[in-house]
C-alpha cells in the first residue's frame, strides 16, 4: 500500500498539468476569436497592416548632421524602387521627400504632397481578399517628426499573416504566457506551502506509537479543510483508543478472576498423591503462567511513560534473581547474576521486572534439568539473560509470536518486545555455540544517570 500510495502523482504535479491543460484549452479558444474578430475585420485589418508596415520601414529612417537619411530595413521585401505592388513614400514634416519608391502610382494611391496629413488614415483599396490598402501615419524619430505612407497592392496576404502574427505576438502569446507563468507558479507555490503541515501530519501518523494511546496528529498549521480530515482523525484514534482500553481492562479483569481459582486449585492437587495429579498441577501451572503473562500485557499497555523513574539495571537484576531463584532451583535448574559496568535508565521497574521474569522462566521452561542460566547486568545499559543449553531455534514464534494461540513462548517473548519499545529500546535473541542462547534488552541512556557501580 504504500508503495502504491508513493507511485501516485502528487498532488502539486496534478495541479499543474492541469492548469496548464486549461490555459492551452483558454489560449486556443482566444487565438481562435481574436482571429475570427480581425480577419473578418477588412477595415481593422487594413490599418494594422498599414501600422506594421510603417513601423518597419521607421527602423530604416535616422538622421544625421540635420539631414535625413533611409536604408531599406533587412526583412523587408517588395519596397525596393520601382516596385508596383508595395509603395512607400517617406517625407518630413516641411515636405522634404526622404525616400520614396513610386512615382505616378504615389498619385493614385497616396495623399497629394501639398496635403497636411492626419496623424493616422487608412482607405481600403479593393473588397475582399487579398486586402489592397493604403494608409500613413506620422512617426517621431530623434525628437523629430516624419510621415510615413504605404499603398499594399499583392496579390498575396503575407503583409496581412505578417500583421496578424506580430499582433498575436504582442497582445496576445506574450501576456498568456506571462500569465499562465505567474498563474502556475502562484498557484504552486501556494499548494507547496498549503501542503507542507499536511506532509508533516502524515510523517505524525506514519511514526504513531501504537503503544500511546495520547498520540495526536497535529492541525494546528493545517488548512481549514484538511485540518477537518485531521481532526476526524484523531477522534477515531480517541475511539480506537477507548475501545483498547476497554478491551484490555476486560481481559486483564478476567485474568485477575481466575489467579485465585487457579491457585486454589493448585494447594488442592498438592495434597493429591497421584501421578496424575502431579500432570494436572503442571498444566494449571502453565495456565496460571499464561494468565499472569496477559495480565502483563494488559498492565504495561496502561502504563504512562511521563511516570518513569531512573532504575538501577544491576539492583533489579539481582532483585529478580533472588525472588526467582527458589523456583528455578524447585525446577532442577540453577541461576547466577553478574554485572559488568551496568547503568542506570529511566524507566518502569515493575515492567522490567516482568520482562526479566519471562525470559527467565522461559529458559527454564524450554531447556533441560540442570541447565545454568544467568542474569548479566550491563555494560552499559543493557541486561542479558543467559542459558547455557543453546537449543533456542528461531521459528514462528519469533516472527509472530501473538499469531499462535497458546505458544506461551510467543507470548513470553512479545511481552518482553513490549516492554523494550515502551523503554525504546531493543529486544534480541541469538545463540552462541560457545556461550548460549542469549536473550538480550539494550535501552538507550539515561540522560540524568551515570554508570552505577556494586561491590
Amino acid at each position: 500500500m504504500p508503495d502504491q500510495a508513493a507511485r501516485r502523482p502528487g498532488l502539486v504535479a496534478t495541479i499543474a498539468w492541469r492548469i496548464v491543460f486549461f490555459a492551452i484549452i483558454a489560449m486556443a479558444a482566444q487565438v481562435v476569436i481574436v482571429f475570427a474578430d480581425y480577419y473578418f475585420d477588412n477595415s481593422e485589418l487594413g490599418s494594422l497592416m498599414i501600422e506594421r508596415e510603417s513601423t518597419l520601414l521607421a527602423r530604416g529612417v535616422s538622421a544625421q548632421d540635420g539631414r535625413w537619411t533611409f536604408r531599406l530595413p533587412e526583412g523587408i521585401e517588395g519596397y525596393d524602387p520601382g516596385s508596383a505592388t508595395r509603395l512607400a513614400r517617406i517625407r518630413a514634416v516641411d515636405g522634404g521627400i526622404i525616400f520614396s519608391n513610386c512615382g505616378t502610382q504615389c498619385l493614385l494611391h497616396l495623399l497629394p504632397e501639398e496635403v497636411d496629413p492626419p496623424d493616422r488614415w487608412t482607405r481600403l483599396l479593393g473588397q475582399g481578399k487579398p486586402i489592397a490598402v493604403a494608409g500613413g501615419r506620422s512617426v517621431w524619430i530623434d525628437g523629430k517628426q516624419i510621415i510615413i505612407e504605404i499603398a499594399i497592392l499583392d496579390r498575396n496576404e503575407a503583409v496581412m499573416w505578417r500583421a496578424l502574427g506580430h499582433e498575436f505576438a504582442d497582445h496576445l502569446a506574450i501576456p498568456m504566457l506571462l500569465q499562465l507563468v505567474l498563474v502556475l507558479g502562484g498557484s504552486l507555490v501556494s499548494t507547496w506551502l498549503a501542503l507542507r503541515p499536511v506532509k508533516a501530519a502524515a510523517r505524525q501518523a506514519g511514526s504513531i506509537d501504537p503503544l500511546d494511546p495520547e498520540h495526536r496528529i497535529d492541525v494546528s498549521e493545517m488548512p481549514r479543510e484538511v485540518a477537518e480530515l485531521g481532526a476526524a482523525v484523531n477522534r477515531s484514534l480517541a475511539r480506537i483508543g477507548r475501545l483498547m482500553r476497554d478491551q484490555r481492562l476486560f481481559t486483564t479483569a478476567v485474568a485477575h478472576e481466575i489467579r485465585t481459582p487457579l491457585a486454589m486449585m493448585q494447594l488442592e492437587l498438592g495434597q493429591i498423591d497421584s501421578p496424575r495429579a502431579r500432570r494436572m498441577e503442571r498444566d494449571v501451572e502453565s495456565l496460571a503462567r499464561l494468565v499472569g503473562q496477559i495480565t502483563a500485557l494488559g498492565r504495561l499497555e496502561a502504563i504512562e511513560r511521563k511516570g518513569f523513574q531512573p532504575v538501577d539495571l544491576a539492583g533489579l537484576g539481582r532483585s529478580v534473581v533472588a525472588s526467582v531463584g527458589p523456583w528455578v532451583y524447585d525446577h532442577a535448574h540453577s541461576i547466577a547474576f553478574c554485572e559488568s559496568a551496568a547503568m542506570s535508565i529511566q524507566g518502569d521497574g515493575g515492567l522490567l521486572e516482568d520482562a526479566l521474569t519471562n525470559l527467565i522462566t522461559n529458559a527454564v521452561t524450554h531447556t533441560p534439568a540442570g541447565t545454568k542460566i544467568e542474569v548479566c547486568a550491563g555494560p552499559g545499559p543493557r541486561i542479558a539473560v543467559i542459558d547455557k543449553a543453546g537449543l533456542y531455534r528461531p521459528g514462528d514464534c519469533d516472527k509472530s509470536p501473538m499469531a499462535r494461540a497458546g505458544d506461551s513462548l510467543g507470548v513470553g517473548l512479545e511481552i518482553v518486545k513490549r516492554i523494550a519499545a515502551i523503554h525504546g529500546g531493543t529486544f534480541a535473541i541469538s545463540v552462541d555455540p560457545a556461550i548460549g542462547t542469549m536473550a538480550v534488552l539494550n535501552f538507550p541512556s539515561s540522560p540524568t544517570q551515570g554508570a552505577s557501580r556494586h561491590p
